[in-house]
């Protein structure tokens, strides 16, 4: 056998390692299939269209939910298959999914051919990414709410339902707090083989339904939304604010950058606004830091409000113009995620100013190649905020720039980019919810060793604090911009 892929089958009934011959454009279906015929006849596992369209093939790929018929293998790899995750098995690689489409059929009363066709052209088109769902349940087998062992999220692709069906409603129905019970992390999406954003196009717009009917949101996201227009913070005040006490113009250097601190760096983590302060003098950026900036409004959109999020953006525009900046720069992954996506949406062409992350304008300006050193040997582990890997794509540049400081092993946890329960709401709304996301990440830290656990988000930094203090974990919580000051 010249050219071989090894399929490992792992299942509560068997372990097996299997060489099938390999042969251009092979998927993994095909393989499973290979093996069946010549290797483990009684092999079971489920496919039917062969063409991405039934959904039926959905297996765990190396730990992640993909359809067979989708993967694409290459001569000499080797690939571990496995039945998905929460639902019954019913022998080898197939699955009992009736447990979820059982709470799909009660959403569908209507026929949806003859209500889709009646629908008005613009509805139409908002509900074609939705509709394109094939119910492969990789979205299911992939939330970090379910994986974590909650009941509270019906599933992504439930949401996604609820969703459709909103267009339906003349007024909506009672819906439970389930709705709610969603981080937003995008691990649905990114795993979906049809790419539909279901945070973004499902849960944000159920929870703007609910909000516009006066159903919604929960009365803690309520009160975050009423705090943020009244006071410019979604969170309260404590001591004295970092904008009270740095704003101004800091560093020389040819990129003029302006500093947006969100509410939890300005109000509750002064030290990570104190540390770009540094590395800006140190490192030459000109940076900026405006008193007058008021909350992105990213708690807000993702429970719903969006009126009282454009409010804000509209103030933060006024400031955005005055600096007139090269680039804005957060410290804050959901900031950094609102001004990139949905301030193009909320502001439409008055915003004109590039988006930067910290650890993106560090590695822009080579900063990683200067070098960093801690006086001591330390052991650091890094968490992959969700806003940031997915919602902005930032994922190898806090890496590199860790990896560059002297005296640091660097220890990548099991799931790094496992989302850590503080988004969507869910920390301030369901805040039970959120320890239980965060105890998982816990665990995950304990078994690195790890002296720091460092990441780039103040939500996530607060969230991960609580859960490694819950469960007696050593390790300190750092945010990535402190951990490089401490290296200069």
């Amino acid at each position: 056998m010249n050219e071989a892929v090894v399929i490992r089958i792992e299942t509560p009934e068997r372990s097996e390692r299997v060489k099938v011959p390999y042969r251009e454009g092979m998927t993994l279906l095909d393989a499973l299939r290979w093996i069946k015929e010549h290797e483990i006849p009684d092999l079971e596992f489920e496919f039917s269209c062969r063409n991405a369209q039934c959904g039926t093939c959905a297996v765990l790929v190396n730990g992640k939910a993909r359809l067979a018929c989708e993967y694409r293998l290459e001569p000499g790899q080797e690939v571990t298959v496995g039945p998905l995750r929460h639902l019954p098995v019913v022998k080898d690689l197939a699955v009992d999914w009736s447990a979820v489409t059982s709470r799909l059929r009660p959403l569908s009363p209507k026929s949806h051919r003859e209500w889709f066709r009646r629908m008005e052209p613009e509805k139409q088109r908002k509900l074609y990414e939705l509709r394109s769902c094939i119910e492969c349940l990789c979205c299911v087998a992939e939330c970090p709410v379910i994986k974590a062992g909650s009941a509270r999220n019906p599933g992504p692709i439930v949401l996604r339902k609820v969703a459709e069906e909103a267009e339906k409603w003349d007024e909506s129905p009672e819906i439970d707090d389930s709705v709610y019970a969603c981080t937003t992390c995008h691990t649905c999406a990114e795993v979906c083989p049809k790419d539909i954003e279901i945070p973004a196009k499902a849960v944000e717009t159920v929870r703007a339904r609910l909000y516009e009917e006066g159903k919604g949101p929960l009365p803690e996201h309520k009160e975050l939304g009423e705090r943020a227009v009244r006071t410019g913070r979604s969170v309260e005040k404590r001591d004295r604010s970092f904008l009270e006490e740095y704003s101004g113009e800091y560093g020389e250097g040819d990129v003029k950058a302006m500093f947006f601190t969100g509410c939890l760096v300005d109000y509750r983590l002064p030290d990570t606004g104190k540390a770009l302060v540094r590395l800006a003098e140190e490192l030459g950026i000109r940076l900026i830091v405006p008193r007058e900036q008021v909350c992105c409004g990213s708690p807000l959109l993702r429970t719903g409000q969006h009126d009282r999020a454009e409010r804000l953006a509209f103030e933060n525009l006024e400031t955005f113009r005055r600096v007139d900046p090269d680039v804005i720069v957060t410290v804050c992954a959901g900031c950094g995620a609102t001004l990139k996506n949905n301030y193009p949406e909320l502001l439409g062409d008055r915003f004109e100013w590039d988006v930067l992350d910290v650890t993106e304008l560090l590695v822009e300006i080579r900063a990683h190649e200067r070098g960093f050193r801690l006086p001591e040997r330390t052991t650091v582990t890094y968490h992959d905020p969700c806003h940031l890997k997915r919602g902005q794509g930032v994922e190898d540049e806090p890496r590199k720039l860790i990896r560059s400081i002297e005296n640091v092993e660097f220890v990548e946890m099991e799931e790094p980019d496992r989302c850590c329960g503080a988004g969507g709401g869910v920390r301030s709304g369901l805040p039970e919810l959120a320890e239980l996301m965060s105890d998982v990440k816990a665990h995950m830290v304990r078994e690195t060793g790890a002296e720091v656990l460092t990441t780039v988000c103040p939500f996530c930094e607060y969230n991960l604090r609580e859960g490694l203090e819950r469960n007696d974990v050593e390790a300190r919580v750092e945010n990535l911009t402190v951990l490089l000051s401490r290296g200069l």
